[in-house]
């Protein structure tokens, strides 16, 4: 009997212990949230699958005494420090080591990525228009990073990175001191992003981005070549606006391109260059100055093509080669004045002649039957001309607006 009774006063002094320390450990939970949200002015969401946490408060140089509070409440998944003034470093991060995303969007003051070595779970991190960020040697070992955005941290003038062994996306856009870029140790990137990096003037490794999808370096106006660009075999979208190359025999060899952006290039005169592009469906060219001809076209452009503000094109011949084309955008080709090809483009919905000047009549309106749009704002099809012209599509709409 007393060996039931001393069972029974043991067990009910464990439960009482149990409950007691759950009930402090519940206190100090409500606490915690407490000064988070009055000290901080920090927004908690807490769900089964996640928790969120967002902080933008100017008492935030550093994250040593916020993460201990945090680590009161519990293992957050998303930090969202966006439009904090005051930080300077994220040390003291590396005691949320449960965090998959990390978001410091223009963070003035941030200078370092000093805290996130090392963060085991980290999938995701974010600096972008921080722009006085140089100091980014700390984003390294973290085994599970797949998405990096450096964009806008125009203060980075190097990028020494390592142990991302998971890295997809890298977006340096606009980081215009950055002077050069080494991509080798990441071969499983699948987007790399350098558009408006002035600055650079070589990107190495590129040849070894077996699985790359998407590379974006427009505006990076330092480039003159990008060797290994023929090694791409998974490129689809290639941007190569106001980069002076002019070896496009590595282009020509993309067997998967599908979307191909260009602009600014004095060596394109046709289009030949680009004709072995067999999986090609949108070509944009802009501004190219010496651009004559568009004999050349890869057949199977039948999305878009455009070919804007190009002052020495004088004729759409050549345009037929591509008889699936379903949008057409010649707007500012001043000098234009041959458009008769169109006629042959069955497909054809929409056609901008915008601010097209030499053209002055549009006679293919009366047999291409899917066209619904054709833009004339400022060019030289005077309005009276076409209220009286036999449409192959009756509900075709002419469109004379002009915008700025």
């Amino acid at each position: 009997m007393q060996k039931a009774v001393r069972v029974f006063v043991l067990l009910f002094s464990i439960i009482a212990v149990i409950v007691i320390l759950s009930l402090w450990k519940k206190s100090e939970r409500k606490n915690a949230i407490a000064e988070l949200e009055s000290r901080f002015g920090a927004q908690l969401s807490i769900q089964e699958d996640g928790f969120y946490l967002g902080c933008s408060s100017p008492a935030l140089k550093d994250l040593h005494e916020f993460a201990d509070l945090v680590r009161r409440v519990g293992e957050p998944d998303i930090l969202d420090l966006t439009g904090s003034p005051s930080l300077v470093s994220l040390a003291g991060i590396e005691k949320l080591p449960g965090l998959t995303s990390i978001v410091a969007i223009d963070c003035p003051s941030l200078v370092s990525a000093e805290g996130v070595a090392g963060l085991p779970a980290l999938t995701q991190l974010a600096f972008t228009d921080s722009a006085g960020l140089a100091d980014v040697s700390a984003i390294r070992d973290l085994p599970r990073l797949v998405t990096l955005d450096l964009s806008g941290c125009a203060g980075i003038t190097q990028l020494d990175l390592e142990g991302l062994p998971a890295l997809e996306n890298l977006y340096l856009s606009r980081c215009r001191q950055l002077k050069a870029l080494d991509v080798s140790a990441f071969p499983g990137l699948r987007q790399l992003y350098t558009d408006g990096c002035a600055g650079l003037s070589t990107i190495t490794g590129l040849g070894s981005l077996a699985s790359l999808t998407d590379l974006d370096v427009s505006n990076a106006s330092g480039l003159t070549h990008l060797e290994g660009i023929e090694n791409l075999a998974e490129l689809i979208v290639l941007d190569l606006r106001n980069v002076e190359i002019t070896d496009f025999s590595g282009i020509a060899r993309l067997p998967k391109l599908r979307v191909l952006r260009m602009g600014g290039q004095e060596s394109i005169e046709t289009l030949e260059p680009f004709s072995p592009l067999q999986s090609l469906r949108e070509l944009h060219l802009e501004a190219c100055p010496n651009l004559r001809s568009l004999k050349g076209i890869p057949p199977g452009v039948s999305q878009y093509a455009g070919f804007t503000h190009c002052p020495n094109l004088v004729s759409l011949e050549g345009i037929e080669a591509a008889g699936g084309l379903e949008h057409l955008d010649v707007a500012g080709c001043v000098n234009l004045v041959d458009v008769g090809a169109v006629a042959k483009l069955p497909n054809l919905v929409q056609i901008s002649l915008v601010k097209c000047r030499g053209v002055t009549a549009v006679p293919f309106v009366e047999t291409l039957s899917k066209l619904r749009i054709v833009m004339l704002g400022g060019s030289g099809v005077v309005p009276v001309t076409v209220e009286d012209l036999p449409l192959a599509n009756g509900e075709l709409i002419f469109d004379f607006t002009l915008s700025e």
